[in-house]
């Protein structure tokens, strides 16, 4: 009998209520000690905590919720539809006719704040130095390195790669890993000028960081001529979802980003949601430390998971369907076949999805006879499946997907454990290439193609890639250097078979990002969830009418 057959009944008990929680959101409160009910000029959002509280975006992971209010790419996206538009420091851009050269022309007149000087073309130099310096920690940096970087006048700067860089909009878009920096500011006060203040030129400027949060404040006169209605945004980093509801209740934050599972309790206090207007996460576990390629010392061929009957065994243990309904019970989430495979994307194959049941669906029979044709556990040293449990942005939901997990592979006789690490460590021993354990994954935003494989399954790949091996290495090198949008397709598309017949990763949902609002405060939020956490265009937070 699988453990948590009757959700309702067995996992109801891990919900805090919200008057249960309340007296632990007025703990933790990081400035203002009374509540806010009448502080309508700021507008408090209760968040996920980033990778690390700092202000160098490229020494920590996931701070696109913590500092993307300021800093700003070169690539803007339409609130709506989320397509690129010049709308933002870049005004256009262009390529050459293989992919290996991009110009973009910069908007003129951009005024850095606290009167650190206008946004020239030596700015991006100087971005991409520190983006792509060996300190970086960026996931995906891999992939903006290599670039001869040539400043053709102050509002015009190209970039050449050796090898086609098909994507190359989407490394400066909302998923952007090279935030745009003063170089005048660095001149003047060095590193230490950007822990004190650093200057963006996004409608908000950042005033103080403390321990927990960020305080950022309008700007008035902004070059977009926007005018956020909201003079001060605070953002407050708290990984308990059920401590988020509790602040949203008790008016200690007017926005959370708390879990689905929660969402209804939200709702019944008479708060709002509001959601991305496009798909802007897949998520799934990851079968890492597969770190196999022939030449690599790193491969542990002993770990469980290594042999192929394990990791379908592991897939078909997944009562996909009820952890569907258990975490996401107010919607916006479905089933995916394959991690990293988008309708619309380079290599989608729908006959994936109708294999997906009969290859992949829920089979407690099936797994018992696989583990028994694995040998497992006699035939394994150490026969342990260790499942990571870490805070991740614009994934609230994990801690109780874990827990989920571990019940469903305990059930069928897999000798799981829950490893809690926070997601800085998690991502330091990827980098390490040293995470032999099975982490939360998250494909968000959903990325081109090219720009997943080489994410997930490269090395240098993002840290967290699970799985490598000769032909898979040798697949996405074709894909890199082939431009012709037919060829891609094929090349994408047999990697996508090969992936799912290899069972690399444990795919799971595709889904919105949603978030709850105090609707006597918060009127809505326009975001297209283009960003790694789906928030994004703070600008656009309006307050209640």
């Amino acid at each position: 009998m699988i453990a948590v057959k009757n959700a309702a009944y067995l996992w109801r008990p891990l919900r805090r209520t919200a008057k249960s929680m309340i007296p632990l959101a007025l703990a933790v409160s990081i400035w203002a000690p009374a509540a806010l009910a009448q502080e309508t000029d700021r507008v408090v959002v209760a968040l996920t905590p980033p990778g690390g509280e700092t202000n160098r975006f490229w020494a920590a992971t996931s701070t696109w919720h913590a500092l993307g209010q300021s800093l700003e790419g070169l690539v803007a996206h339409d609130p709506v539809t989320g397509e690129y538009n010049g709308d933002g420091l870049a005004t256009s851009w262009e390529h050459n006719d293989d992919f290996t050269e991009w110009t973009f022309n910069l908007r003129e007149g951009v005024q850095f704040h606290y009167g650190h000087g206008e946004f020239t073309a030596e700015d991006v130099v100087h971005s991409y130095e520190l983006h792509t310096a060996d300190a970086s920690v960026i996931p995906a940096a891999d992939q903006l390195r290599g670039a001869e970087v040539e400043i053709l006048d102050p509002y015009t700067v190209r970039f050449t790669y050796e090898q086609p860089r098909t994507n190359f909009l989407y490394l400066h878009g909302g998923h952007s890993i090279m935030m745009i920096y003063s170089k005048a500011q660095f001149d003047q006060e060095g590193l230490e000028g950007y822990d004190e203040r650093f200057a963006g030129t996004g409608p908000y400027q950042f005033v103080s960081r403390e321990p927990g949060g960020v305080l950022y404040e309008r700007v008035e006169d902004h070059y977009s001529g926007i005018v956020p209605d909201f003079r001060e945004l605070e953002l407050r980093f708290v990984s308990e979802p059920s401590t988020k509801l509790a602040m949203l209740l008790a008016d200690e934050a007017h926005i959370a980003d708390i879990s689905r599972e929660l969402m209804p309790d939200a709702l019944d206090a008479g708060m709002g949601t509001v959601e991305s207007t496009l798909p802007s996460i897949q998520t799934d576990l990851v079968f890492n430390g597969l770190y196999c390629e022939s030449h690599d010392d790193r491969c542990r061929e002993e770990l469980p998971w290594y042999n192929v009957k394990i990791r379908e065994a592991i897939n078909r243990a997944l009562n996909r369907d009820e952890m569907l309904e258990v975490l996401f019970p107010s919607g916006g989430y479905s089933l995916h076949a394959r991690y990293t495979m988008v309708e619309g994307n380079e290599g989608y194959d729908p006959t994936l999805e109708e294999r997906f049941e009969a290859e992949y669906g829920y089979d407690p029979e099936r797994v018992k006879q696989l583990l028994e044709e694995a040998d497992y556990p006699d035939s394994f040293e150490d026969p342990t499946i260790p499942i990571i449990l870490t805070p991740m942005a614009g994934m609230p939901e994990v801690a109780l997907q874990q827990e989920m997990v571990y019940q469903y592979l305990t059930a069928v006789g897999l000798q799981a454990e829950i490893v809690e690490l926070d997601y800085a460590r998690v991502r330091a021993m990827g980098r390490e290439r040293e995470l032999y354990m099975i982490n939360p994954g998250r494909n968000a935003p959903p990325r081109p193609t090219e720009v997943a494989f080489r994410a997930f399954y490269t090395n240098p790949g993002g840290g967290l890639q699970g799985w490598e091996d000769d032909w898979t290495a040798a697949k996405i090198e074709t894909l890199i250097n082939t431009i012709d949008p037919v060829a891609r397709d094929e090349i994408a598309r047999e990697i996508q078979n090969y992936l799912f017949e290899q069972y690399v990763d444990i795919p799971l949902f595709d889904g919105f990002t949603q978030i709850a609002i105090n609707p006597d405060y918060v009127g809505g939020w326009q975001f297209p969830g283009v960003t790694s956490a789906g928030y994004s265009h703070w600008h656009l937070i309006e307050a209640a009418r």
